[in-house]
């Protein structure tokens, strides 16, 4: 908005003169057909799908010049707005000890938001000095005891930034007494995944070491996330892939916005879930399937098919379905402007009679009769020319890690035992000169490449 109003080329005149006359009508309507700003913003948010609604973009533009510049330009400004100035307010919402207040035209001063209660709004933190701070993320004091991690990538997409600070946030809250870590944000997107530029630097670069490190970094991270001595609850909303799923299947508990787009997406750039994802659905797959083996083989494969195929559940209660989500530990919420609220109270639940976990070493595998199951499945998709060579050989790799690898007879193995041939298999793979291709085609064109 300031670029908009600052500038002087032809398309930001035009949008100039269009906000200016935008700023003049909604002033106008106060109290014509509303007695306060926040409920036009409310609105136009709700029922038009604007990001913020008139008054918000105001602020961003600056009430005072813009008043000005809208009369220069023949607009008529509401009399309360320059009231409100006159009265030394220079902004119609602003931020005081954590609550979001909005001016008040009848009352003629600042009021807090009715509900504002339900939610937590990052933006009101920000005046507060934050608990620690990276170039990629913020831990900020959300009350109560609680700490609540904020991504802000571009994208929220995962780098080193954000790995270390979810590993620092974890050891703050351990280290200085807090009851436990929300992770989530007010985005339009939770995260989009691992930052993929920096897998493709270091895979076209053949530095094998520094990849194989930041996959030990990535895993280890989700770890942390699991064993960890506080709780450690994730708030999600829009898409939560990749590595964002990978993280929010490793947490005490997640608590997904209904508009939660959540799937591990790795295939489609030719690579397999290698933070932890592929070890988790064989961890679970062993926490579901019966003792009777006619059962194994048909769950195997249908965890199969979802990694495979880089299912991405449509909604929150999709996720239930291909088991990103589990009914005993996570929940949803209509409102995605209440799910960082609602997952401090899992925090503070939670917190009153924390154990921290201790790692699995009792995860059963298949073994060569599960990966014989899942061969058969995969050359079944090329047969129907539902996949090309390449997508049958990443199914393989899937495969290897559900079943434990190469075992004669289905085991008992560790989680570690699973990260490491997960690992290896991903490393495998950033190897392979499809897998090249199809990440530098993510990258450039902003969707999957079939070769």
């Amino acid at each position: 908005m300031k670029a908009i109003f600052n500038g002087t080329d032809k398309g930001a005149e035009m949008l100039k003169r269009s906000f200016l006359g935008l700023f003049a009508y909604v002033s106008n309507r106060v109290p014509e057909i509303s007695d306060t700003a926040y409920a036009i913003d409310d609105a136009l948010r709700a029922g038009f799908a604007w990001e913020v609604g008139p008054f918000q973009y105001w602020d961003m533009a600056g009430v005072a010049e813009s008043v000005e510049l809208a009369e220069k330009q023949g607009e008529k400004i509401g009399t309360w707005v320059k009231e409100m100035l006159a009265a030394g307010n220079t902004s119609f919402y602003k931020t005081e000890g954590g609550k979001r207040l909005c001016y008040n035209p009848l009352s003629k001063k600042y009021e807090a938001l009715p509900g504002g209660e339900s939610f937590i709004i990052l933006d009101a933190y920000r005046a507060q000095k934050p608990v620690y701070t990276n170039s990629e993320c913020t831990l900020h004091d959300i009350g109560d005891g609680v700490l609540c991690l904020e991504f802000h990538s571009k994208m929220n997409a995962i780098g080193e930034g954000i790995l270390r600070g979810i590993n620092d946030s974890i050891q703050i809250a351990e280290e200085q007494g807090w009851k436990g870590i929300v992770i989530g944000n007010n985005a339009q997107q939770f995260t989009v995944g691992a930052n993929l530029m920096m897998v493709a630097m270091m895979a076209y670069e053949q530095n094998w070491d520094e990849l194989n490190m930041a996959t030990s970094v990535f895993q280890q991270t989700s770890m942390r996330i699991r064993y960890s001595s506080i709780p450690v609850v994730i708030a999600t909303q829009g898409y939560v892939f990749g590595g964002g799923c990978e993280f929010s299947m490793h947490a005490d508990s997640v608590v997904a916005a209904a508009e939660s787009y959540i799937g591990l997406v790795e295939v489609g750039v030719g690579i397999i879930p290698g933070g932890g994802g592929t070890k988790e659905f064989a961890l679970r797959l062993s926490d579901e399937i019966s003792k009777e083996g006619d059962v194994q083989i048909p769950r195997l494969i249908d965890r199969f098919k979802t990694i495979a195929t880089a299912q991405v559940a449509t909604s929150a209660y999709e996720a239930f379905n291909y088991g990103y989500l589990l009914p005993q530990k996570d929940s949803v919420v209509h409102n995605a402007a209440r799910n960082i609220s609602e997952a401090k109270k899992k925090v503070l639940e939670l917190a009153n009679d924390y154990v921290m976990p201790i790692q699995r070493k009792d995860i059963t595998v298949l073994g060569r009769t599960g990966l014989g199951a899942l061969y058969v499945a995969a050359h079944s998709l090329k047969l129907g020319n539902y996949a090309s060579e390449h997508d049958i050989l990443i199914a393989k790799k899937v495969a290897w890690v559900l079943c434990g690898g190469d075992l004669t007879s289905s085991q008992q193995v560790s989680e570690q035992y699973l990260l490491d041939i997960e690992r290896e298999a991903f490393l495998s793979l950033c190897g392979e000169q499809k897998t090249l291709e199809r990440i530098q085609y993510m990258l450039e064109n902003g969707k999957p490449l079939r070769n």
